[in-house]
């Protein structure tokens, strides 16, 4: 356990994955921010206010389309991966996201900068994938695999489509805070004093819990790999060596001292999703195929 993450309990540690849990709850973090949201809303203006916070959040969930991932990849810069030139990602991307049921292939990019990388964006019927120089270059075919199932995972998970639900949730609670800030420093009555700072600290927890979805997903696309691949060995040995490859490209020695805290990570380390790998009982991903019919390959 890490110095900084110490003083948090481990169950608290896992809701909030940092650390592996038993299984995805992504929902009871969702359902914890739309609490955090209805309750500042009712301290503001009761029912009232919940009432139309919930109508405005499902206006922008409605309003707000997922931006395109083509466009998603320009402003990364990415450019489309040639098939000619890299044909092994294109193969193992088709026989993925066949075995994941997306129903058409992602399109692959190549994403410049330093370290191994790859971001998955769009929806199951429009999936990009960009995967950095560096994972071009310095993975094996297996530790590739590992990655691009990864990212397929996202697409079959629907991640998108959650991260921009938890993105509309952190935005309404923040306008509902701030306004009620500016209600108790600029209105007619005066607050208590522990009304305002809890209305300051919402935005945080708010925040907080949208980045623990966020873990909360990549350690569910780590088992996802895992079941695409029929087991967690190829994911794990992948995780250890772009760690490596991270650390020496990207300056990061020692790991930590360049990070912050858990709690405001966008993934879990790399220790703990290895750790909620190897938790994995073999009858949990071989469920997959049991499942669903494989297409021959």
């Amino acid at each position: 356990m890490t110095q900084q993450n110490a003083p948090i309990s481990a169950f608290v540690q896992r809701f909030l994955a940092i650390q592996p849990g038993g299984m995805s709850h992504a929902g009871a973090l969702l359902a914890c921010m739309i609490g955090v949201l209805a309750g500042c809303a009712w301290m503001l203006g009761g029912l009232t206010m919940i009432i139309s916070a919930a109508m405005a959040v499902a206006l922008m969930l409605a309003i707000t389309p997922m931006m395109s991932p083509d466009v998603v990849m320009k402003l990364l810069g990415a450019k489309p991966l040639d098939p000619k030139a890299f044909p092994v990602p294109h193969e193992m991307v088709r026989l993925l996201s066949a075995r994941a049921g997306i129903g058409e292939m992602p399109k692959l990019f190549r994403l410049p900068g330093k370290g191994v990388n790859a971001i998955t964006t769009g929806t199951k019927t429009a999936t990009r994938i960009a995967i950095s120089d560096d994972a071009l270059h310095t993975l094996s075919p297996r530790q590739m695999r590992a990655v691009l199932a990864h990212e397929v995972a996202h697409a079959w998970h629907g991640d998108t489509r959650i991260l921009l639900i938890t993105d509309v949730l952190y935005r309404a609670t923040w306008t509902v805070a701030i306004f009620g800030l500016a209600l108790f420093l600029f209105g007619d009555f005066t607050p208590s004093g522990w009304m305002i700072a809890l209305f300051g600290a919402i935005p945080t927890i708010s925040f907080l819990l949208q980045r623990a979805v966020i873990r909360d997903r990549e350690f569910a696309a780590d088992h996802g790999a895992s079941d695409l691949l029929n087991g967690p060995e190829d994911m794990i040995d992948a995780l250890l060596h772009i760690d490596q490859i991270n650390r020496k490209r990207m300056g990061l020695i020692p790991y930590r001292s360049t990070q912050p805290p858990g709690l405001l990570d966008t993934h879990p380390s790399v220790r703990a999703r290895i750790d909620g790998l190897r938790a994995l009982k073999p009858g949990t991903w071989q469920k997959f195929f049991e499942n669903r019919q494989m297409p021959d390959a």
